[in-house]
């Protein structure tokens, strides 16, 4: 079985639509929602769908802070297989199956290709770009839906409570302990973050840190000298 978590957080008018796609998704899954401490409708939105997973759905809380929720919703998760998912990313109707197709042969995770809603050229060129990298690099951000090995992921000790790239920490880490794969297929991520803190702004940010973190600096450093401006 695979347990997918989803870190959640004032997600009002987005949790809903993430639930009712995941809902019609084919497989054997559990769903645990880690809540950092929601103000607005978000958790209301959770309850009106939780019926129609039929007991598969969980929701948790914890602090704040993607690392920790995620790593509390590791810790309960029934599945040997976890699939960590942001609650603005929509997977495909057969991932879930990709998933433990791949698992089976031997690999101990991996991610998906990714693809922006709605995109224009420049968001099409920056997701271009962004697998590229990946399929050279085998190192995924947490919109390409990051699964991996439950057994795998306790070895290589959880998530690093850091602020920046614990994404890429994790698959740096996994990747000591055997082989990751980009799955052909796309998980479809919302712009949001791009149209709001700018779309240029953030592809430089993302992929110098990436590469930055890939020859030795430290995620800490890159959050305090290139993201956090």
């Amino acid at each position: 079985m695979i347990s997918i978590i989803t870190p959640i957080l004032n997600e009002e008018g987005y949790v809903k639509p993430f639930l009712i796609h995941l809902n019609k998704v084919k497989g054997d899954f559990e769903l645990i929602l880690v809540d950092g401490g929601s103000k607005d409708g978000t958790l209301n939105e959770v309850e009106n769908c939780r019926n129609e997973f039929q007991g598969k759905l969980r929701l948790l809380s914890a602090p704040r802070g993607r690392a920790i929720q995620m790593n509390k919703g590791a810790q309960v998760a029934h599945g040997d297989i976890l699939l960590f998912l942001h609650v603005d990313c929509f997977i495909q109707k057969d991932s879930l199956e990709l998933i433990e197709k791949e698992i089976g042969k031997g690999v101990i995770g991996g991610g998906f290709r990714q693809a922006f809603f709605d995109a224009d050229f420049f968001l099409k060129f920056s997701s271009a770009f962004g697998n590229l990298r990946v399929s050279l690099t085998r190192t995924f951000f947490g919109d390409y839906g990051i699964f991996l090995r439950k057994d795998t992921f306790e070895k290589i000790g959880c998530y690093e409570n850091i602020p920046f790239l614990e994404d890429v920490e994790l698959c740096k880490k996994a990747k000591k302990c055997g082989k990751l794969v980009q799955i052909d297929r796309y998980i479809f991520t919302s712009p949001r973050r791009y149209l709001s803190h700018g779309r240029i702004k953030l592809t430089i940010v993302f992929n110098l840190a990436c590469l930055f973190n890939i020859v030795g600096f430290r995620p800490r450093f890159l959050y305090r000298y290139i993201a956090d401006k």
